[in-house]
C-alpha cells in the first residue's frame, strides 16, 4: 500500500504552484496540482517532474469545476491530507483610487478569497477522513496591516489597493477558520512565501529558508 500522504496544490499562474508540488514528492506526497486554465496550459507543456504529480484543469470560480477537482480526489486518492490554496492574481500595481477598476478588483477576490473559501468548503469532507488533516493559504506580508503601517517595512510604499486588501481578508478568514476549525483534526495556517529579494514584478521564487519552513509545516508528526 502506498503510504505517501495525499495533497492538492491550486495554482493560477504565480509560479509557485508547480514549485510547491515538487517539494511535496520529495517529502513523501503524492500530489494532484490543480490549475486555472492559463496556468494548466503552461504546466502542460512542461517536462521536468511533471509526470510525477496529476495536473488536472480547474475552474476556481465555479462550483461545478471545483466540484469535479473533489471527484478527481475522491477517485485518485479517497481522502486529502494537505490542501495548499496557492492559487492567486494580483493587479492594479501602483494604482490609485481614481484609477481603480472595480471590476479587476472583483476579479481578484474571486480568486484570493472566495475561491478559497469554495475549495475549502468543497473539499473539507475528504480533509475529515484523514488523522492529520492541514491546509495552508498561501498569503502575502502586503496584507499584514501591522507591517504596512512600519515605513521601515520593505513593501510598505506597494500601491496594490486589490491584491494587498484580498490577502488581509483572506488571513482574517483563516483566522476565524482556525478557531472553527480547532476542536477538529483539521489545522489551518497561512503562509507567505516572498521576500522582496527573491521577487520581481512578474515572477517570485522561494529561497531556502523559506522552503526549510514550508516543509517544517506539511512534516507529517507519526
Amino acid at each position: 500500500m502506498n503510504a505517501n500522504r495525499k495533497a492538492v496544490v491550486t495554482d493560477s499562474g504565480n509560479g509557485l504552484g508547480r514549485t510547491f508540488a515538487n517539494i511535496l514528492l520529495k517529502n513523501n506526497y503524492d500530489v494532484i496540482l490543480a490549475a486555472s486554465q492559463d496556468s494548466f496550459n503552461a504546466l502542460a507543456v512542461e517536462t521536468d517532474d511533471l509526470h510525477q504529480y496529476k495536473l488536472v484543469k480547474t475552474d476556481f470560480t465555479s462550483n461545478d469545476s471545483v466540484s469535479e477537482l473533489r471527484d478527481t480526489i475522491i477517485s485518485t486518492f479517497g481522502h486529502l491530507d494537505l490542501l495548499i490554496n496557492n492559487a492567486e492574481i494580483a493587479n492594479g500595481f501602483g494604482q490609485k483610487i481614481e484609477q481603480i477598476n472595480i471590476e479587476d478588483v472583483k476579479a481578484v477576490y474571486d480568486i484570493n478569497v472566495f475561491a478559497v473559501m469554495r475549495v475549502v468548503k468543497t473539499l473539507k469532507p475528504l480533509l475529515e477522513k484523514s488523522n492529520d488533516a492541514r491546509i495552508i493559504n498561501v498569503t502575502s506580508a502586503l496584507g499584514d496591516l501591522t507591517k504596512m503601517k512600519d515605513d521601515s517595512f520593505c513593501y510598505s510604499n506597494y500601491c496594490m489597493t486589490a491584491y494587498a486588501s484580498s490577502k488581509a481578508a483572506l488571513n482574517m478568514y483563516t483566522h476565524l477558520q482556525c478557531k472553527e476549525f480547532s476542536p477538529s483534526k483539521i489545522s489551518i495556517k497561512t503562509f507567505d512565501p516572498v521576500a522582496l529579494k527573491n521577487c520581481t514584478h512578474n515572477s517570485v521564487k522561494i529561497c531556502n529558508d523559506v522552503k526549510d519552513e514550508f516543509i517544517a509545516l506539511i512534516k507529517h508528526k507519526a
